[in-house]
């Protein structure tokens, strides 16, 4: 144990006591170097001859036994795996997942054969060759379960790197307090259970943060370019992870060695990673074109804003992450009391610990200003990722401060009482967030007789789960929304958009099928509905889907069941 009450830091992290062939780094001989026997003076031969002296033999050292903190890491991966494997195989595709899948196919044959593709980079919140491709590849070899294992796998790794992070700065007690807060969140195991961009720019982001860890802690030059590139690899992966750019370029700055916080060489890894974060990014987006840029302005820079009320956002916020971020705050405290008693280093861990606290805190502000809570259970995991190397720290001095006082009992309770609860909800939470799309199951099967490849058109709202399911028996051309659609009028060459252009090509049977679930575009459905009845549309089914959803199924005149 450290001077200052903390586990010792790996050996990784340690400077070098002795230099090579037992020689200090000063200079002279090492410890007990003096008092060692001379070598006995080799033996005569058999022969008669004496052998030169050759060097001498070193034994190869016992192979190392498993680290004692690798197995209570172990058991949190495990508990992390099971509760978002339970989650993977208790529902159907959310649409998004079938968007990106689907996408990746697309873009996969596009790649392949140049079969044309949709303009996914003018609307796709990261960029569609990367995880698309790399998702579409997992359920090409595991259907959507492998799809979401991929995902799964991702956030076991962000843990790995929670892990890792926390123990070169606090040692391996906090290292382990630190995983299993992040894997009793909620968000955790939602995001490991489902297939869409976040598990993937997380688990990066995550490695990029440990890499910038490492290099304040003897990494060098290879932690600097790797951390610079896996940064801006998370925010092409998916946009929103450039939120935390600063916190990395932070983190480098703030934590590990390197004097005051106002010393140069801080300052230096800190302008050396953002540069390498800056020139990887601007690579890609000369590489990408205009279209990826437009998409970019569009999805983040200049999203349009909600209508949500602040409270409403800022109270589902602190209902996933608002528990951690409390214990966090808690951290950052004792840390600011420790600075004011002790001084010198500890100051510099005060503004290393309230920087990632703010980490945590950044995607609930950010969506609160633009009035959404779209996807902000997703995104306010990237924060808490940071804010858990916090929480660790903190769980582990209470610990050995009980221990010292009480006993070790004591420590461990208090520990248990803090990640226990978090657990508990979490897992309560994670299942909450699979529930909340109806399965598609019925509705897929229903759906089926009536899609076939070639030229007819289906127009169903949210269509991308159908499609996915459906996509070997019908081309994406096919399939259209509810959302955007335009229409060139054939007699007088006019564009049409929104409800007249719907209303225009169902009264022309343009539509062999149409599916109304009045839920995202209940109004236009409305609207449209009795333009069906008037074009002789009939009802060939209407399906349950589950708690939430009940779909429609109209089919144009003639239009029937297909072989």
């Amino acid at each position: 144990m450290s001077a200052d009450g903390r586990w010792i830091r790996p050996e990784s992290t340690r400077k070098p006591v002795l230099g090579p062939a037992g020689v200090r780094p000063g200079g002279g001989v090492a410890v007990g170097e003096r008092d060692r026997p001379a070598a006995a003076p080799s033996a005569p031969a058999p022969d008669g001859r004496r052998r030169k002296p050759g060097p001498r033999r070193v034994p190869h050292p016992p192979r190392p036994a498993l680290r004692a903190d690798w197995l209570p890491l172990l058991a949190v991966l495990l508990v992390q795996g099971a509760l978002s494997y339970h989650l993977i195989v208790s529902n159907t595709a959310f649409i998004d997942e079938g968007t990106y899948i689907y996408s990746g196919y697309q873009e996969i044959a596009h790649l392949r054969h140049g079969t044309p593709v949709s303009t996914y980079e003018t609307f796709f919140s990261g960029s569609p060759l990367i995880y698309p491709v790399v998702v579409a590849l997992a359920d090409f070899a595991g259907g959507l379960n492998g799809a979401r294992l991929l995902s799964l796998a991702f956030m076991l790794s962000a843990t790995l790197a929670v892990h890792l992070a926390t123990r070169r700065l606090y040692g391996s007690l906090a290292a382990f307090c630190a995983a299993a807060a992040f894997a009793a969140l909620g968000p955790t195991q939602f995001l490991g259970g489902l297939a869409t961009y976040d598990a993937m720019a997380l688990a990066i982001l995550a490695w990029s943060g440990y890499l910038a860890v490492r290099l304040t802690t003897g990494g060098g030059y290879p932690s600097l370019v790797g951390s610079g590139l896996l940064l801006a690899l998370a925010g092409v992966t998916k946009y929103a992870a450039l939120l935390w750019v600063p916190v990395v370029c932070g983190i480098a700055v703030l934590a590990g060695s390197g004097g005051a916080v106002r010393a140069w060489a801080r300052w230096r890894r800190g302008l050396l990673l953002l540069l390498t974060f800056v020139a990887a990014v601007g690579a890609a987006a000369l590489a990408a074109g205009q279209r990826y840029v437009d998409g970019f302005n569009h999805t983040t820079l200049q999203r349009a804003p909600g209508h949500d009320a602040y409270s409403y956002v800022a109270g589902e916020a602190a209902r996933w992450v608002g528990p951690l971020l409390v214990v966090a705050l808690v951290g950052v405290l004792a840390q600011l009391v420790r600075a004011r008693r002790a001084g010198g280093a500890a100051w510099t861990e005060f503004w290393l610990a309230a920087l990632l606290l703010v980490a945590g805190l950044l995607a609930p502000v950010n969506q609160i200003r633009i009035h959404t809570w779209l996807s902000l259970q997703k995104h306010v995991d990237f924060g808490a990722w940071f804010s858990c190397i916090v929480v660790g720290a903190l769980l582990a001095r209470a610990v050995l401060w009980l221990r010292g006082r009480f006993h070790v009992t004591a420590g461990i309770v208090a520990a248990a009482l803090v990640v226990g609860p978090l657990a508990w909800t979490g897992s309560a939470q994670g299942r909450e967030m699979f529930g909340e799309w109806s399965n598609s199951k019925e509705f897929v099967e229903a759906l089926a007789p009536y899609v076939v490849k070639g030229d007819d058109r289906y127009l169903v709202e949210n269509y991308n789960v159908p499609a996915y399911y459906l996509r070997k028996q019908s081309n994406w051309q096919q399939w259209h929304d509810l959302v955007a659609v335009f229409r060139r009028d054939p007699g007088t060459g006019r564009m049409e958009n929104g409800v007249p252009a719907i209303q225009a090509g169902i009264a022309a049977h343009e539509w062999k099928v149409v599916v109304l679930d009045f839920t995202q575009t209940g109004a236009t459905d409305r609207e449209v509905q009795p333009t069906l009845k008037a074009a002789g549309y009939r009802v060939a089914t209407v399906v349950k889907s589950g708690a939430h959803g009940q779909y429609t199924v109209y089919v144009a005149p003639g239009y029937d069941k297909k072989p």
